[in-house]
Formats: structure tokens, sequence, C-alpha cells
């Protein structure tokens, strides 16, 4: 699974984006989680994602025709959004 991550110099927010095609087996779904674990970690958050909730989004994101699902991550927490890069 490729993964794409960058922090904003003037934020100090990270980007996380996976490609929705990249989701094809149960270990791509524990790999995302366990990037977000130590993204998260780096803020002292915790992402609060759970497998089920991951599957969802990949779903909803398939379902609104979007390519990826980017994770922004700061201090004050962690956004999804649904996008196409």
């Amino acid at each position: 699974m490729k993964t794409e991550i960058s922090v904003d110099p003037k934020t100090l927010s990270a980007k996380a984006l996976f490609l929705v095609e990249d989701f094809k087996e149960e270990k791509d779904f524990k790999d995302t989680l366990a990037i977000l674990s130590m993204v998260a970690g780096d803020y002292h958050l915790d992402p609060e994602v759970e497998l089920d909730e991951l599957k969802d989004f990949v779903k909803k994101a398939q379902e609104e025709a979007q390519s990826a699902l980017e994770f922004i991550i700061d201090e004050e927490g962690i956004d999804l959004e649904l996008v196409t890069p």
C-alpha cells in the first residue's frame, strides 16, 4: 500500500493520503490503522478509528466516486476528507 504523508510547515498539521484502490485485503485496512496511530502519536492523539469504521469510510468514498481518504492530523484532532487528488 502506497501512502503519502506530508506536513504543512506553517500549521504543522500532517496529512496522510490513502488511495481507495489500495484497499484490497484485510491487511491493508490494518496497515492503514497502524500508520494513522503512528502519525497521530506524534501529536499525542489516539486516532480512535476502528477497523469497521475504516471499511465504512472506504465504502463511502467508493459510493461518492472519490479516489482517496485524506486524514488531517494536528494538535486539535483528526479530520477525514474524501478526495480525488
